[in-house]
């Protein structure tokens, strides 16, 4: 007995412990909900009645579709929703969920299908037979629910690509289809650079030659987006017409509904080289689909999950069943149950032409941008940017590779071990003089709180009321060689303030015991003094080091001094009061600040040629379009900036509102002291301010007049 009632205790726990690994044994499923834009922000709304006692679910936020995805393969979450594009993305990841349920709103077996529609008078039989012809396309602009993928397949799997080594990727495709159409309208963005776009459809204006407004060729265009290429066709502007099969049938009357054309002298054009007549009663002929959006989970709870989800309706508009679906709904749905409960591949295998066209092979050797990461986290981020921009149809692809450190990043760079590199703004002088690097782009900010804007810090009852007032003071900074070390020498140097050269023997002479963490070994010791390794480094530390009394101002971020104080609010220490600080303003009618700049920037080589460049930079924007914070879609396949698995900060600032080639977000952007043009405009040092200095000068020129008036 004695044995047994020990074991038995055991074995409880034992169970116990693989009763709670199972979704069984759990109170509630958790269902992975990524709060839309607009009327789809429903988390706040929903989310609470699902926290009811009679509920079987509760809800995990996602960041994004992916992190939902990350999130049920770690089985920190049970299911959720996703895109086709979102499993191809899985799936090209090792990623492994199944797909139990489908979202459909309409009973079609797939989400949309896209044919080809041609004009009978052309005399096109096959697809060979379109060169030279006219083609009406949906052009470019809505991304998010007609991807470059499925908008180029025609193209791409009909016109002989070309790879010019000295077009871009993109120049390189739109060059082969201006050389295969006679004509085309292709409305919309083409690239992401406004300055581009306009150049490229300059070069080959044929393609927007069928275009209502073919020299504007932009989304306001008549046979622009989803009807507007039939409305091409059949207004006789064009031979052949790409689009949506919902679309043919309504534009043609093929469905209840208003007709705004007659079928005859229209047909299908067939990728098998037939065509069929759109009155026609033989079903039409399909070149891609796009699936319906799905349900999916792990395989071990798929079973439960797809009777679950199946079992939901709205029949009580307030229960939480009905809440569930409003959650994971776009619109009103009719939930199909996958049979049987499929892998994502052979899932997608069964939509014609999805898979295929993500995987056309690009031009030979692969043009690959390389990415350098410091971190595993960086480089996991990074990893998944590349396959979801893969499966966007950005190009040319990412590859991702991983150093020690910022420092390995900038030298692999520079010896063309990797392509691209992201720095903060404290590193942007070390890439540029150190490295010979450039800058590709900038993270620019909203708001001028999320700038980087650098700011001189002294005790309020200092009497410190100028830049001449520290001469002599002891000073704390975050590094050498940062945005503040150059910007205060900079100011100096402008404000002649400097008596002595170079540069470091200049502020050496100018402060007294300082703390430049960082500063040469073979320069001025005095400026290294005050450094406490661990304690002063970086925007924290010269805000310590001011604080413990030993500086007597710190040249730090505006935002380091703000959130330096509410953390020390937090901690409760009541040694410290921001009240007993102020930041260093000179002239109330000047800025205030020493220089701005944005939180980061990417770097590439200096002697990068200018199509590397504008392929490159494209693709940062493309990125950006989809992923970043203006994204078109409800619900963003992935977060460009923001958290990554929780962490803040990873391979670009969470602040970041969109990359562009300048620093400011707006070009109305008046805010002075920008960073790089101080870098830009350093100047020569030039010593000279000092009393002494102005007295010998003074008489100097005393001595001169005396020897002049000798001379005569």
């Amino acid at each position: 007995m004695y044995i047994l009632y020990n074991k038995f205790p055991i074995a409880c726990v034992i169970a116990t412990l693989v009763c709670l690994s199972t979704v069984e044994c759990r109170t509630k499923y958790q269902v992975c909900v990524v709060d839309g834009r607009g009327s789809f922000r429903k988390a706040a709304k929903f989310c609470p009645v699902l926290d009811g006692p009679d509920s079987k679910v509760e809800c995990v936020i996602g960041l994004d579709r992916l992190d939902c995805l990350r999130r049920i393969s770690k089985g920190k979450a049970d299911f959720s929703v996703f895109s086709a594009e979102d499993l191809v993305t899985a799936s090209n990841l090792q990623v492994e969920v199944l797909v139990t349920n489908e979202m459909r709103y309409t009973n079609d077996e797939f989400e949309y299908e896209v044919v080809a529609v041609v004009d009978d008078e052309a005399r096109i039989q096959t697809r060979y037979d379109l060169r030279d012809k006219r083609l009406c396309h949906p052009g470019y602009g809505y991304e998010a629910d007609w991807t470059q993928i499925l908008a180029n397949y025609l193209e791409v799997s009909t016109v002989p690509q070309s790879c010019n080594p000295l077009l871009s990727l993109t120049e390189n495709r739109i060059s082969s289809s201006s050389k295969y159409f006679k004509s085309a309208c292709k409305a919309g963005p083409w690239v992401n650079d406004r300055a581009l776009d306009s150049q490229l459809k300059r070069k080959y204006p044929n393609l927007c030659g069928l275009c209502n407004s073919p020299g504007v060729c932009s989304t306001d265009d008549k046979y622009w987006g989803r009807s507007g290429p039939l409305l091409c066709l059949t207004d006789g502007v064009g031979d052949i017409t790409w689009a949506r099969l919902d679309d043919v049938r309504s534009h043609f009357g093929l469905t209840p509904g208003s007709s705004l054309a007659s079928t005859e002298g229209y047909s299908y054009l067939c990728e098998d080289g037939t065509t069929i007549p759109l009155n026609s009663t033989t079903k039409p002929c399909v070149w891609v689909v796009k699936p319906w959006p799905v349900v999916a989970s792990k395989r071990t709870s798929a079973q439960e999950i797809q009777e679950f989800i199946s079992s939901l309706s709205h029949s009580d508009n307030n229960s939480w069943q009905s809440a569930l679906l409003n959650l994971i709904e776009t619109y009103h749905l009719t939930i199909k149950a996958v049979q049987p409960i499929e892998a994502i591949e052979s899932y997608l295998s069964r939509a014609q032409g999805f898979l295929s066209a993500n995987s056309f092979p690009g031009c030979h050797p692969p043009r690959t941008i390389r990415i350098c990461t410091t971190t595993n986290l960086e480089n996991a981020k990074c990893s998944w940017l590349r396959e979801v921009s893969n499966v966007y149809g950005i190009e040319p692809d990412v590859d991702c590779l991983k150093a020690d450190n910022k420092t390995h990043c900038m030298q692999g760079v520079a010896d063309n071990l990797a392509d691209v590199v992201a720095v903060s703004a404290d590193m942007v002088n070390e890439a540029k003089m150190s490295y010979k690097l450039k800058t590709l782009f900038y993270e620019t900010v909203a708001n001028e709180e999320e700038k980087y804007v650098t700011v001189a810090v002294v005790r309020a009852n200092s009497g410190i009321t100028s830049f001449e007032g520290l001469r002599g003071k002891r000073a704390c900074f975050p590094k050498y060689d940062g945005v503040a070390w150059n910007s205060v020498v900079h100011a100096l140097n402008s404000k002649q303030l400097l008596t002595t050269c170079p540069f470091n023997q200049g502020m050496s002479e100018f402060f007294s015991d300082s703390c430049v963490p960082n500063f040469p070994t073979n320069g001025s010791p005095n400026l290294q003094v005050l450094c406490k390794p661990g304690i002063y480094d970086e925007e924290y530390g010269a805000m310590r080091c001011l604080t413990h009394e030993n500086g007597d101002v710190a040249f730090v971020s505006k935002q380091a001094y703000s959130t330096f104080f509410q953390d020390i609010k937090e901690k409760r220490d009541a040694f410290i009061d921001a009240r007993d600080y102020t930041i260093l303003c000179e002239n109330n009618d000047e800025p205030c600040h020493l220089s701005w700049a944005p939180p980061g920037q990417a770097m590439i080589r200096m002697n990068s040629s200018t199509l590397w460049i504008k392929d490159t930079l494209d693709v940062f924007l493309q990125m950006d379009n989809l992923f970043g914070k203006n994204f078109k879609s409800v619900t963003t396949p992935f977060t460009l900036f923001g958290l990554f698995d929780g962490k803040p900060n990873v391979l670009f600032h969470d602040v970041t509102s969109k990359l562009r080639d300048v620093p400011k977000l707006k070009n109305t952007d008046t805010m002075q002291k920008e960073y790089s043009e101080i870098l830009d405009n350093f100047g020569e040092c030039v010593p000279g301010g000092s009393s002494t200095a102005y007295m010998c000068n003074f008489y100097m020129c005393i001595i001169m007049c005396v020897l002049l008036l000798f001379k005569f």
